[in-house]
């Protein structure tokens, strides 16, 4: 059993504020008044009053009143793409070792119902959350959620160190160069970025590398909106393919949209890698799923799990001040979408 104790407003907290037993603060705060127990209306608006002060929400279940926890992390996943599949399914393994479980809560990309998820998490249900990967607003939500009188523990699993918010990350800016250190290697000039955001520390990345190799900016192409499935993936990669002249490596910002464009490239006649070479970045198992197989970077997925787990455990442990931060390695898988084999 890991050994950490929550920090949440407890009964005994707001007992101790208001001079009171902890049997007339249940009965305040359950509505419970009876002839047993009588509490004076003095007394139950200054229960009330402290409790509101400290942010005190009912735990859900009984052992969490008993144990001060749940031995249950919240993993909020926005889309379930093979990537964020995969994750979850690692952090399962890691949490069974350590005798806890894992509730995923998925968004589906709705900032409305990752603020309901985080409210929900206020009363127990969950000790800490690990949160793979943002939406419009999220570190602002997680930022306050972490604070006064909500008291949060979240952990952010990410491509780069979150300002303010503990975080386990693989380094999006490396894998990059990586990515276009090995489409420079082997012999690609017109390099693009496909997918994801600009302003991504892949991306980033890959334009250094370019940059590095004495190369032109890549193009940038990012489409009108973020490809959160599959077939938004092909949408974009057939408004790619009608480049002109077309990049001959690309590197793709996740793996499902580096299937998306391979995919789309192969039924658009082209022969890949000899047309264009593709890499993709988590290195996640749908790499092996395309003809020819597609090269990646691989971000440490499971060893991202284990470390997620390690340091949430630590901050709920420890409670340390200031930000924790930790990373792994990236490393390039290469494949038959740029080698030719």
């Amino acid at each position: 059993m890991s050994n950490y104790t929550v920090k949440r407003t407890s009964l005994t907290d707001i007992a101790r504020l208001a001079n009171v037993s902890k049997p007339v603060v249940y009965t305040v705060l359950k509505n419970r008044e009876n002839t047993n127990i009588g509490v004076s209306q003095e007394t139950r608006e200054r229960i009330l009053k402290i409790a509101s002060e400290l942010g005190y929400v009912a735990a859900k279940s009984a052992k969490e009143l008993f144990t001060g926890r749940s031995d249950n992390i919240g993993v909020i996943i926005h889309v379930l793409a093979p990537y964020a599949v995969e994750i979850l399914s690692f952090l399962e393994k890691e949490a069974h070792k350590r005798h806890l479980e894992i509730t995923p809560y998925i968004t589906e990309c709705n900032p409305l119902l990752e603020e309901q998820y985080l409210e929900q998490a206020r009363d127990g249900r969950v000790d800490g959350i690990i949160a793979v990967s943002t939406i419009a607003g999220s570190i602002d939500r997680y930022r306050k959620y972490m604070a006064h009188p909500y008291n949060l523990v979240i952990l952010h699993r990410a491509s780069a160190p979150t300002p303010g918010v503990s975080t386990v990350y693989f380094d999006g800016r490396t894998a990059g160069e990586l990515a276009a250190q090995h489409l420079v290697e082997i012999g690609r000039r017109r390099l693009a970025f496909f997918g994801g955001t600009a302003q991504s520390s892949r991306a980033r990345g890959f334009v250094a590398g370019c940059e590095k190799a004495g190369l032109p900016e890549p193009l940038i192409f990012t489409g009108e909106a973020y490809a959160t499935d599959f077939q938004q993936g092909r949408a974009l990669a057939r408004d790619f393919l009608h480049i002109r002249p077309l990049p001959d490596g690309v590197f793709c910002s996740n793996d499902q949209l580096g299937v998306a464009l391979l995919t789309q490239s192969n039924d658009a006649g082209l022969s890949i890698p000899d047309d264009m070479a593709i890499v993709g970045c988590d290195n996640s198992e749908i790499c092996l799923y395309t003809t020819p197989a597609l090269s990646s970077i691989d971000t440490g997925n499971s060893l991202l799990a284990s470390k997620s787990l390690e340091v949430l455990l630590r901050l709920l442990q420890d409670r340390p001040d200031a930000p924790v931060y930790d990373n792994v390695p990236v490393s390039l898988v290469a494949r038959g979408s740029t080698s030719g084999k």
